[in-house]
C-alpha cells in the first residue's frame, strides 16, 4: 500500500468529515490508520533487506565526498549519515584505528587484527583494499584504492555468523590518508 493511498483515505475522510456522515467517518479513521501502520511498517521493516551493493557504494562516495571537502571536521557528518534503513558508515585510517563507528566504544580503537570466524582478519583486508591505487592531488600522495571485501560477521542480533561484503575507499581527510567503508549482508 502506498503513500497515495494514504493521503487519498485522508482526502475522503475529510469529505466525510465536512458532509456530516460521521458514521462512515469512524470506519474511514480506521481504515487509515491499518493503511499508514501498513506503510510506515513495510517501508521500515523491510528496508535493510532491499538495500543493494550500488546503494553502499553511493553511500560510501557520499561519505569520503565529504571528508575530502571537509577534511576530519566531515567525521561527525558522515557518523550521522545512514542509508536503506539504519546501515551506517565506518572511517579507519591506515592503521587499523576506527576514527568513526555507529558504536561509539570502538573509535579510538586499533581493529587491524580482529578475525571473523573463518580467521580472516577483514580490517587488515580493508586496508589492503584502500592501499591497492594511490594518487596525488595538489602534491600529496595518497591511497585511494576501492573494492569489495568479502567476510563473515554475525547480524545483529544474532551469534551466528553470515556472510557479509563491505564497500571500500581510501581518501585523504585533513591531510591523512584513511578509508570509508560500509557493508551489506548478503
Amino acid at each position: 500500500m502506498s503513500k497515495e493511498c494514504v493521503v487519498l483515505h485522508l482526502k475522503r475522510a475529510n469529505y466525510l468529515l465536512e458532509s456530516g456522515k460521521e458514521k462512515h467517518m469512524k470506519k474511514m479513521i480506521l481504515s487509515i490508520g491499518i493503511l499508514a501502520t501498513a506503510v510506515l511498517f513495510s517501508s521500515n521493516l523491510f528496508a535493510g533487506e532491499q538495500c543493494t551493493k550500488d546503494d553502499v557504494v553511493n553511500a560510501v562516495n557520499e561519505a569520503v565526498s565529504i571528508l575530502e571537502n571537509g577534511g576530519k571536521d566531515g567525521l561527525e557528518e558522515v557518523g550521522k549519515m545512514r542509508f536503506c534503513g539504519d546501515n551506517y558508515l565506518f572511517v579507519n585510517d591506515l592503521k587499523g584505528k576506527t576514527l568513526m563507528h555507529i558504536k561509539p566504544h570502538l573509535i579510538g580503537k586499533v581493529l587491524i587484527g580482529l578475525k571473523d570466524d573463518k580467521g580472516k582478519r577483514f580490517f587488515a583486508d580493508f586496508t589492503r583494499v584502500a592501499k591497492s591505487s594511490q594518487t596525488t592531488h595538489n602534491g600529496t600522495t595518497y591511497y585511494n584504492g576501492q573494492g569489495w571485501s568479502s567476510y563473515r560477521w554475525p547480524k545483529p542480533g544474532e551469534k551466528k555468523f553470515s556472510p557479509k561484503v563491505s564497500y571500500i575507499k581510501g581518501c585523504l581527510a585533513s591531510n591523512e590518508n584513511v578509508y570509508v567503508g560500509a557493508g551489506i549482508y548478503e
